[in-house]
């Protein structure tokens, strides 16, 4: 009975959180000095695993794929593109729970611990730059720009394979950094999992 409750009020939650991603993606974005654009649309995705756990950001991310195909910029290439690259965000943190250094909580509010987090989103953004490298090489932007993957590394990556390593990694650190931090600020700077019951 206890678990029937308790998914009852999960499931709120995550639509919730799938309707902020809609939202989030429909507000102007601001723009980096180099004019990057930024968005806050993983943010929610995040918040429900702190809050909720794995699953439940699973399920929110793929909310946010489907809402993001119909609505997003980049149509169902950009929607997948921030789907794949929000994975790591949550999955590394999730994987690191369940070693020695995190054997004390399984629980991801043991995140509030800044230097653990920060161990986490380092290997997170790792994995997220490496994914969005082979990614966007073998197809994203061979089929955005509708030319083979070298054409395009020599007109819009200063003809070089580290140029365009250098492009993509650096969009995805400033992007993950944006994303862990105002997660981590919106459920453990504002005290809000201290707020809540432990839902996860």
């Amino acid at each position: 009975m206890r678990g029937a409750r308790t998914r009852a009020f999960h499931i709120p939650l995550v639509a919730l959180f799938i309707a902020m991603v809609g939202i989030l993606e429909l507000l102007p974005k601001p723009r980096a000095p180099w004019g990057m654009s930024i968005d806050f649309v993983a943010v929610p995705v995040l918040v429900a695993f702190f809050l909720l756990g794995t699953r439940y950001a699973l399920a929110v991310s793929v909310g946010m794929l489907v809402i993001l195909s119909f609505i997003g910029g980049g149509a169902y290439i950009g929607a997948t593109m921030k789907f794949t690259a929000t994975l790591p965000m949550f999955l590394m943190p999730a994987f690191l729970l369940y070693t020695p250094l995190f054997s004390s909580s399984k629980s991801p509010r043991a995140y509030a611990h800044l230097p653990k987090y920060l161990a986490a989103v380092a290997l997170a953004i790792m994995v997220r730059c490496l994914a969005m490298i082979a990614l966007n090489y073998y197809w994203a932007v061979p089929l955005f720009l509708d030319m083979p993957i070298e054409e395009a590394i020599e007109t819009y990556f200063f003809g070089s394979i580290w140029g365009f390593v250098w492009f993509v990694s650096s969009m995805n650190i400033v992007q993950g950094i944006v994303d862990a931090a105002a997660s981590w600020l919106i459920v453990f700077g504002s005290k809000l999992h201290e707020r809540l019951p432990k839902l996860s």
